[in-house]
């Protein structure tokens, strides 16, 4: 009953930012683009980016997103595809809230799994996600199921099918193609050889289709030339070139812009310069930087959680909204970093002192982190692993719970079955 009703709660939030707040100018930038895609494949039957008839096929941007808009253009027509899509992503991300719930509940007691659920419930991160048309709601959603699939298999066709869906994720989310393939070591541990490789060969069977697709025809665009531009937009630390202003958008004022990101021999070579002249700024900026900007509240490219403006935001305007904003802004910071040591200290499972589900979460949040620092370190593009993070951050808590506990010489209350004696 309270998984239910944390559930409701999750879908509630997020219906009523939907059916509120008006996302102005919705299909500008990766959002028109996601839409043009969906388009031309409706009604020309061609993955393409471009406004001409016949479009030019491209692989500039991974299919798995725009094949989901397709589907809602193809059912609901042109009038009515983007009220659709509002629709199925509160549905995924209500089913996310029970997703997180169920990963939790794999190794933690009912208690921190269900503080866990209520966290991805309440995210404002994660409720904004269903207004746009972006990847975040669909790549959560995926992520999410493809661990849970994965972490509670109980023979090959479960493996296939978890890594099918991180596949998927790995389309609609190209930044994560790493990630069933580092998954692959635990789930030998766990499963044997050959439940690991039906789990891997079913994870990259739609990453080897979508290039056999692009090396089959002549492309308009490739995603090359996207990734360069991204690294290239990434590289300025503190996300400034000269102007404060433009903090979040250094490449708009910098000269050296678009060549510097036009190809990997521009890339290479202005960015290789860049680093020789300020060795210890830029390291600083990689290896230290990126991860405290990804893994802080507030957008680098938009306003608070918003990536678009919104006019009438219930977070400003309805009190119980607001509300859950003040709260889990307020708990964001001690969240994070219990997150944070339960990451690493699951990732690294020295001595196998973490179960398996543990060691995949583990893995899965340094991956999603590591995968990111090329790029925009913007918190906005750590969405598909925040309900992992709130699942570690309640292993993590827990475990200090006990620990003190022992350490007092005092029994952990039940959370769910017996009490935690201290050790010795």
């Amino acid at each position: 009953m309270l998984v239910g009703i944390v559930v409701a709660a999750g879908l509630a939030l997020r219906w009523g930012f939907v059916g509120t707040a008006v996302v102005q100018a919705p299909l500008r930038v990766d959002a028109g683009q996601y839409a043009a895609y969906a388009a031309n494949l409706v009604e020309h039957g061609v993955y393409s980016l471009a406004a001409t008839v016949p479009p030019a096929p491209d692989s500039f941007r991974s299919p798995g997103y725009p094949l989901l808009l397709a589907l809602c253009r193809w059912c609901a027509g042109a009038s009515g595809w983007y009220g659709l899509v509002h629709a199925v992503q509160v549905v995924l991300g209500a089913a996310t809230v029970l997703l997180c719930y169920r990963l939790a509940r794999t190794w933690l007691p009912f208690a921190a799994a269900l503080a866990a659920a209520v966290a991805c419930a309440l995210s404002p991160h994660l409720v904004v996600a269903s207004a746009y048309v972006l990847t975040e709601c669909w790549s959560t959603f995926l992520v999410t199921a493809g661990l849970v699939l994965l972490v509670a298999a109980r023979g090959p066709g479960r493996l296939a099918a978890a890594g099918l869906t991180l596949g998927a994720a790995a389309l609609a989310n190209e930044t994560l193609v790493l990630l069933p393939l580092v998954l692959a070591w635990p789930t030998w541990r766990q499963y044997g050889r050959g439940g690991a490789l039906a789990f891997a060969l079913a994870a990259l069977a739609p990453v080897l289709a979508w290039h056999a697709r692009n090396a089959g025809q002549d492309l308009a665009r490739t995603g090359g030339e996207r990734v360069t531009a991204s690294i290239s937009h990434g590289s300025y630390p503190g996300m400034v070139f000269r102007d404060p202003r433009l903090c979040g958008f250094p490449y708009r004022e910098d000269p050296e812009q678009p060549a510097f990101g036009a190809s990997w021999r521009g890339l290479r070579e202005v960015l290789l310069r860049r680093v020789a002249d300020e060795p210890w700024r830029y390291l600083s900026w990689y290896l230290l930087e990126k991860p405290l900007w990804l893994w802080r509240w507030d957008l680098v490219q938009g306003r608070d959680v918003l990536v678009y403006e919104v006019g009438n935001s219930p977070y400003e305007r309805q009190p119980v909204m607001a509300a859950s904003h003040w709260l889990m802004r307020w708990l964001h910071l001690p969240c994070m970093v219990l997150a944070a040591c339960g990451a690493i200290a699951a990732a690294w499972n020295r001595r196998r002192r973490w179960p398996f589900a543990a060691h995949v979460l583990g893995l899965t949040a340094v991956v999603g982190t590591v995968a990111y620092l090329p790029v925009i370190p913007d918190p906005r593009y750590l969405q598909p692993i925040r309900p992992v993070l709130f699942v570690l951050g309640a292993a993590a808590a827990t475990t200090l719970l006990q620990r003190v506990a022992a350490r007092f010489g005092r029994p952990v209350a039940a959370l769910d079955g017996p009490a935690v004696e201290p050790a010795g």
